[in-house]
């Protein structure tokens, strides 16, 4: 596999007026791009569901978890662990 990529590596550079570094910068741009289009859509959703993380908190404190459901406890979990990840990728992109 390494000796494949490293092969479309080199015919792309011999095509392409970047360099190595430009290359493997966009590619690691591009991605962290798409992932916090995810990461904003998944944030909407939640917002959509509970106005807010401070409301989904609010709701917790109020409301407890369920022992036969815990998914306010689950949402509010992959809200936070979204934000940790958008913040990291932002980080990435020099924002953060």
């Amino acid at each position: 596999m390494a000796v494949l990529l490293e092969q479309v590596l080199e015919r792309t550079l011999a095509i392409l007026p970047v360099t190595r570094e430009e290359l493997l910068l966009r590619g690691i741009t591009g991605q962290v791009t798409e992932r916090l289009f995810e990461l904003k859509k998944a944030t909407a959703h939640l917002q959509d569901v509970y106005g807010s993380k401070s409301n989904l908190e609010e709701k917790i404190r109020r409301a407890g978890v369920s022992p036969d459901d815990h998914t306010l406890y689950t949402d509010l979990l992959e809200w936070r662990s979204i934000e940790s990840e958008m913040s990291e990728l932002f980080g990435i992109l020099g924002h953060g």
